[in-house]
C-alpha cells in the first residue's frame, strides 16, 4: 500500500513537469483598447494573462519583424515553448491582395533571409510555428493564384529552415472550407503529403484559424483529415479563441453575435488526434463590415480593427464568465483583476478539471504614442488584412479575412515583464494535487495501523477465552484503550517553481 502512495506521488509529479507551457506577446491592440473603452479594460487584461500567438510578419504596419522575434525570446522563459504564426510568404493572399500591402519580403531569397532571422533568433529554443495562413487553401484551388505564385516551392523552404530545430513543432495552416469541399479536400491532402517529409518538424495541421467551429465539429474534421491522408501520425490543434458556441446555423462567418471565447490554450485537449488548443485570433478583432451579412452577424469596422462590441459578446457569451467565474461586461468600470471569490471558484474547479497547461503571455508597456482625446473613436489595429476562402451554403461570398497580429512597434525589452497570474494559478492546482496525494497515502498509514491494532484485540480476546483465564485471572483496574492513536500534523504547502 505504501508503495502504491509512492506511486501516485510520483505520477501527479510527471504530468505537472510534463506539461508544455505556451509562451507569447499580447496584442498592441489591446494595450490601446483598455484606454479607448475603459469598461473592458478588465475583460481586455484578463486576456492578456493568456497565450495569443504572436505573427511573425513583414509587413511595415506591423514594426521590425526581427525586433519582434527578438522580444518575444527574451521575455518568455527558457523552459516555455514560444507560439508564433509564421506570415511572410512571397506575393502572399495572392488573389485578395489586401495583406500584401506593405510586405517588404518580395522574393524567394527575401523570404530566406525573413526566416533566417527567425530561425537564428529562436535558436534551439522550444517553439510552436503555425506555417503561413491562406496559402494552402490558395494552393489547393487550382483556379487561383497559389501555384503560379510559387507557394508549394516556399512553403518547402520554410518547412527545412523551420526543422533545422529539434525542438520546433510545425502545423499547416489549412482551412475549414478546404477540407469540408470536396472540390480541394484531395488537393490539401496532397499538397500536405508533399510538405510533411521524412525529417521534417510537420507535426499536423491547424483548423479554425479566424473561424467559429465548435471543437466537437473541428474534432471530426480532423479524424476525416487522418483518414484521407491515410495516417495517424499527422495531428491537429485547434484556434479556440472564438468557439465557445460553435458556428451559427446559417454558415455565418462574419462578426457572429452568438459567439464566445473557447476553451483556454493548453495542450491537454482530451482529444486524442488534437495536440493544442490555442488563441490564434485575438478576440475582439473584427472580421470586416460585414454589410450584406446574415441577422447572425454584428455589422463592424473594417477587417483588423478592434471592434469593442464584438469583443463585449465574445466575452461575456465566453469561458471566462460562463465557466470561470468573471465578471461580464456591463458597463461599469471594474478592478482588473477576478475578485477573491473567483479566485476562490476557480482554484477549486482546476483542481477537478483535466489538468491544463500553464500558458504565459509576456507583457510590454503599450506604445509610446499618445491616445488621441477622442479615444473611443480611434481605430485599433495591428492585424494584417487578408482574404481567407470560406465556402457557404447560404451566402455568395466566399470571402473573409486573415489577418496577421504582431506588435506595431518594437518593445522595449528592459521593460517587458511575464504575467505571473495563470502560472501561481497552475503552481496552486498543483500544489493541491501534491496535497491531495499525500493525504491519501498518510490515510492508507493509518489504516494499516488499525488493522494491525485490531488483530492484536482478536488475538486478545481468544486469550480471554480459555478456562484457566476467565476462571483465575483477576479483572484488570485499569481500562485499556486499544482505539489507535495517530497524530497528524498539518500538510504544508511548498511553493512550486
Amino acid at each position: 500500500m505504501l508503495r502504491s502512495a509512492a506511486f501516485l506521488l510520483a505520477l501527479a509529479a510527471t504530468g505537472l513537469v510534463q506539461a508544455d507551457t505556451l509562451c507569447s506577446l499580447p496584442p498592441v491592440s489591446y494595450a490601446k483598447a483598455k484606454t479607448a473603452y475603459p469598461a473592458s479594460a478588465f475583460a481586455i487584461e484578463a486576456l492578456e494573462k493568456y497565450g495569443i500567438a504572436t505573427w511573425y510578419s513583414d509587413r511595415k504596419d506591423n514594426g521590425d519583424y526581427a525586433q519582434t522575434a527578438a522580444n518575444l525570446v527574451s521575455s518568455c522563459p527558457e523552459d516555455s515553448r514560444i507560439s508564433v504564426v509564421v506570415h511572410g510568404l512571397p506575393n502572399k493572399d495572392c488573389a485578395a491582395k489586401e495583406s500584401a500591402v506593405g510586405s517588404t519580403v518580395q522574393s524567394a531569397s527575401d523570404y530566406v533571409a525573413f526566416l533566417n532571422t527567425l530561425t537564428s533568433t529562436i535558436g534551439k529554443r522550444k517553439v510552436l510555428y503555425i506555417l503561413e495562413p491562406d496559402a494552402i487553401g490558395l494552393l489547393a484551388d487550382t483556379t487561383a493564384c497559389g501555384q503560379s505564385a510559387g507557394y508549394l516551392a516556399n512553403l518547402q523552404t520554410a518547412i527545412s529552415l523551420l526543422s533545422q530545430n529539434e525542438n520546433a513543432k510545425i502545423y499547416l495552416d489549412v482551412g475549414n472550407q478546404t477540407l469540408e469541399n470536396p472540390a480541394t479536400s484531395t488537393a490539401v491532402t496532397d499538397i500536405v503529403k508533399q510538405l510533411a517529409t521524412a525529417g521534417s518538424k510537420v507535426k499536423g495541421i491547424s483548423l479554425n484559424t479566424f473561424n467559429y467551429q465548435s471543437s466537437s465539429k473541428l474534432s471530426t474534421l480532423c479524424s476525416s483529415f487522418q483518414s484521407a491522408i491515410g495516417s495517424t501520425d499527422l495531428h491537429c490543434i485547434f484556434d479556440t479563441s472564438r468557439n465557445r458556441n460553435g458556428g451559427p446555423s446559417s454558415n455565418e462567418w462574419c462578426n457572429v453575435k452568438s459567439a464566445g471565447i473557447g476553451a483556454l490554450p493548453t495542450d491537454q485537449t482530451g482529444i486524442r488526434n488534437v495536440d493544442y488548443f490555442l488563441w490564434g485570433t485575438p478576440p475582439g478583432v473584427s472580421d470586416g463590415t460585414c454589410q450584406g451579412h446574415t441577422a447572425d452577424s454584428i455589422p463592424g469596422p473594417g477587417a483588423g480593427v478592434f471592434f469593442n462590441e464584438l469583443f463585449q459578446s465574445l466575452w461575456n457569451q465566453g469561458i471566462l464568465v460562463v465557466e470561470k467565474g468573471y465578471p461580464s461586461i456591463d458597463g461599469m468600470g471594474r478592478s482588473l483583476t477576478p475578485s477573491a471569490s473567483a479566485n476562490q471558484e476557480q482554484q477549486s474547479q482546476d483542481q477537478n478539471e483535466e489538468r491544463q497547461a500553464v500558458t504565459y503571455n509576456a507583457t510590454a508597456p503599450p506604445n509610446s504614442s499618445k491616445t488621441s482625446e477622442s479615444a473611443p473613436s480611434t481605430t485599433i489595429s495591428d492585424v494584417d488584412q487578408t482574404k481567407y476562402y470560406k465556402s457557404s451554403t447560404t451566402q455568395t461570398s466566399t470571402e473573409t479575412t486573415d489577418q496577421a497580429l504582431t506588435p506595431a512597434s518594437p518593445i522595449p525589452v528592459s521593460k517587458a515583464q511575464q504575467v505571473s497570474t495563470e502560472s501561481s494559478r497552475t503552481s496552486t492546482m498543483g500544489t493541491g494535487v501534491i496535497i491531495f496525494i499525500a493525504l491519501v497515502a498518510a490515510a492508507v498509514v493509518a489504516l494499516a495501523v488499525i488493522v494491525g491494532i485490531r488483530r492484536r484485540q482478536k488475538k486478545m480476546v481468544n486469550a480471554a477465552k480459555t478456562p484457566e483465564l476467565s476462571a483465575l485471572a483477576p479483572l484488570p483496574t485499569t481500562i485499556v484503550d486499544f482505539r489507535p492513536h495517530i497524530r497528524t500534523t498539518p500538510a504544508r504547502d511548498y511553493e512550486l517553481a
